[in-house]
């Protein structure tokens, strides 16, 4: 596909209220999205744990999504290793018109078969292919998509079944080659895109025990490394999708440029539950949303702790009325102002975050005029990929990173923590949490997150040696 590129028509006050964003939508050191509400964190399987959104340089005409869930995964998890729940329905959803409500939907239903139930072994030794009968726990999954029209359902259609979820990979004994294994899962879907569903190395990094700690940054100001990647080792599940743009569009064409009509959507991902009430010895079933990211930090963050699973439950469409508040006048920055007295972030009348995060940026990722403040992670799909990106995104000029869309090297820590010390005021600070990067490098093609860690051989955490600031860097 060819695509015109050309500067995207942004005001500088948008601009930086989109970089303003960054203080909610990535706050300093939080885990995004890992055991962020009480009820969730009690339910592991239905716990979206990260969101990412983005073009990839290989395939352009495409939305690529990585959809996670079920936090903190000890590689040697054994014999019960972690898998998606064949009770849950996993979503993820596309929001054209920018009114909170899901337009078209994917839902991931799955099915797990133990083969031989007198066995304790997850496999047996030398497993060859994904078909292999060695394979004792195998875990298969179909996918519907769902359109929909101001909130009603217009059609399903089941567009594959019986696809193979990739397993644990136990060790090198259980899978010699687990690469070749786990591969086998990638599927190409009909009428374009692909899809991979298994376990993968958690892509997410930061320094969670120094921020839980009060904030704590180990080394200086947190940009010459010596932070401790508490996600390094651990994996999670992951639903990576990648679809032709004209899936997702609202007029069901491809995207021509960054200032098309239907260049931009709003994504999210979801779980749900059925749920059984019993009226007069009646039993009736529903299904309810016990789970939903869209912007990474929201609900940890931004959303009171009486109020998180209320959050989980509800729809993107009713965010103003129901939490419109905690965004104008966010807690977190009373108390970065505390902690850090001088900084004077601003406590309250925050329309510029409303505008930035939830209402999207005029030029780069509104989705329509006067759209609803609304959570979902939105992206331009005209912006073309960067070739060489920053990991510092928007805040660095490089428009492809969050918050239009979340691409994985996105280092949404050291954003907020420069943005909340004052860099968009002058205020230059170079803040992080001294954890720069993924604790192992990611892949350049489709599913594009890195295998996961093997049980044999896990390690967990890691500490980012020390290291010079890089020059030029903002």
């Amino acid at each position: 596909m060819t695509r015109t590129t050309r500067t995207i028509p942004i005001l500088v006050a948008a601009l930086l209220a989109a970089l303003a964003a960054g203080v909610l939508a990535v706050v300093p050191g939080s885990g995004s999205s890992h055991r962020e509400a009480p009820l969730t964190s009690l339910d592991p399987t239905g716990d979206d744990t990260d969101l990412y959104a983005f073009t990839a340089p290989d395939a352009p005409g495409a939305l690529t999504v990585v959809a996670n869930w079920i936090p903190f995964e000890d590689p040697a998890g054994g014999p019960n290793f972690y898998r998606f729940d064949d009770k849950a329905d996993y979503y993820v959803n596309v929001d054209n018109t920018g009114d909170g409500k899901y337009d078209v939907r994917y839902r991931f239903k799955f099915k797990t078969k133990v083969r031989n139930p007198n066995s304790f072994l997850y496999a047996l030794p030398g497993v060859s292919s994904i078909s292999d009968s060695k394979l004792n726990v195998v875990q298969t999954y179909s996918i519907t998509r769902e359109t929909y029209k101001k909130g009603k359902r217009t059609g399903a259609k089941r567009i594959a079944s019986g696809l193979p979820v990739a397993p644990n990979d136990v060790g090198p004994k259980t899978f010699p080659d687990y690469a070749a294994v786990a591969n086998e899962a990638i599927k190409s879907l009909p009428g374009g895109g692909k899809v991979f569903a298994g376990q993968i190395d958690d892509p997410f990094f930061v320094d969670l025990g120094g921020t839980f700690d009060a904030l704590t940054i180990r080394n200086g100001t947190g940009n010459a490394g010596g932070g401790k990647d508490d996600l390094a080792g651990y994996d999670v599940h992951t639903i990576a999708l990648q679809l032709p743009e004209s899936d997702v569009t609202r007029d069901g064409k491809a995207v021509a440029d960054a200032s098309a009509a239907n260049a931009v959507v709003g994504v999210w991902s979801s779980t749900e539950r059925t749920a059984i009430k019993v009226i007069r010895h009646r039993a009736r079933t529903r299904d309810v949303q016990v789970s939903r990211l869209g912007n990474p930090l929201v609900n940890e963050v931004v959303i009171p702790l009486g109020k998180k699973d209320f959050f989980n439950a509800t729809q993107p469409s009713n965010d103003l009325k129901n939490f419109g508040k905690y965004v104008l006048s966010p807690e977190l920055a009373k108390v970065i102002n505390v902690l850090y007295p001088g900084l004077n972030a601003p406590e309250t009348d925050r329309t510029d975050i409303v505008q930035a995060l939830l209402t999207g940026i005029p030029g780069l990722t509104q989705i329509a005029p006067k759209a609803p403040p609304t959570d979902t992670l939105k992206i331009n799909l005209g912006t073309p990929p960067n070739p060489s990106p920053n990991r510092f995104g928007v805040l660095a000029g490089d428009t492809q990173g969050f918050p239009n869309g979340r691409r994985l090297t996105d280092d949404v820590t050291d954003i907020s923590e420069r943005v909340v010390g004052g860099f968009l005021k002058g205020n230059k600070l170079p803040l992080g949490d001294g954890v720069d990067q993924n604790d192992v490098a990611f892949r350049d093609t489709f599913p594009y997150v890195a295998p996961p860690h093997a049980g044999l051989d896990a390690q967990l955490k890691r500490t980012e040696p020390t290291h010079d600031p890089t020059p030029g860097q903002p």
